[in-house]
């Protein structure tokens, strides 16, 4: 429902690149306009408390701070970080272009429709059934020369190892499956789009781990038909990484 009253806006930007919402600094920041706000609210002049940052927001810390604005008297606080401006301007594009932006800097924009019916599929077939087969079923390529290239973590590599791996040999008996040659073709028209524009985005990400949390956010966040599927979407882009589908191949890498 939309919020009806009386706004204040701020933009809080930092330069930065890996700046939280959960910082110190960020939270030094919120405290100092706090007066203000109290004497907006005394005053009948403010309602409503938006600040825009170019931070990343975690979850958690959040939801903490927006509860402490509130505690002022506010109807409503609200703080949008990076990833939900990267969602904002990936389905309203013409907004970064119409401000010139896209003169200067790529943001990182995909196309969400087509893994979406890839996922909500592949979903439809697991239906209950056990998974065909286990992540020893599948084959093991060695990463470590890929994930340092990549810049992905151990921690992360792990995830995908445990978490996601055991899947794999399912899509590839799903993808593989003539009947889904749709799917088959929207899942390569996905990872195509993301591979090229993983090489264009900037500012680039400092890491693998970075990219994709940050594409895993793009494909699902206010994603109805993933509500119920939203570690389907991790486990498919997972698996575009482990097949070398999306990241940089070790072996076109020239090592020393």
């Amino acid at each position: 429902m939309p919020l009806a009253g009386k706004f204040v806006v701020q933009a809080k930007h930092t330069q930065n690149p890996v700046a939280s919402c959960a910082d110190a600094e960020f939270g030094r920041i919120l405290i100092r306009e706090q007066p203000k706000i109290s004497s907006l609210i005394e005053n009948g002049e403010l309602e409503h408390y938006l600040v825009f940052t170019n931070r990343k927001k975690p979850a958690g810390d959040g939801t903490t701070k927006e509860r402490g604005l509130k505690e002022l008297g506010l109807v409503s606080a609200h703080l949008l970080g990076l990833e939900q401006l990267r969602i904002w301007l990936t389905h309203h594009p013409k907004i970064w272009s119409q401000l010139g932006f896209d003169r200067f800097e790529t943001p990182l924009r995909i196309q969400t429709e087509d893994i979406t019916a890839v996922v909500s599929a592949f979903h439809a077939t697991l239906d209950g059934n056990p998974l065909s087969g286990g992540s020893e079923d599948f084959t093991y390529v060695p990463k470590p020369q890929k994930n340092k290239i990549n810049k992905l973590t151990n921690a992360y590599w792990e995830e995908i190892r445990t978490r996601s791996l055991p899947y794999f040999k399912t899509i590839e008996d799903f993808l593989s499956n003539p009947r889904n040659i749709d799917f088959k073709d929207m899942y390569e028209d996905t990872a195509d789009e993301i591979r090229r524009k993983l090489i264009t985005a900037a500012p680039a990400f400092e890491s693998f781990d970075e990219a994709l949390t940050c594409i895993i956010d793009l494909v699902t966040e206010d994603n109805p038909e993933l509500k119920t599927r939203r570690r389907f979407a991790t486990v498919f882009l997972h698996y575009m990484y482990y097949t070398c589908d999306i990241g940089q191949h070790a072996d076109t890498v020239q090592t020393p």
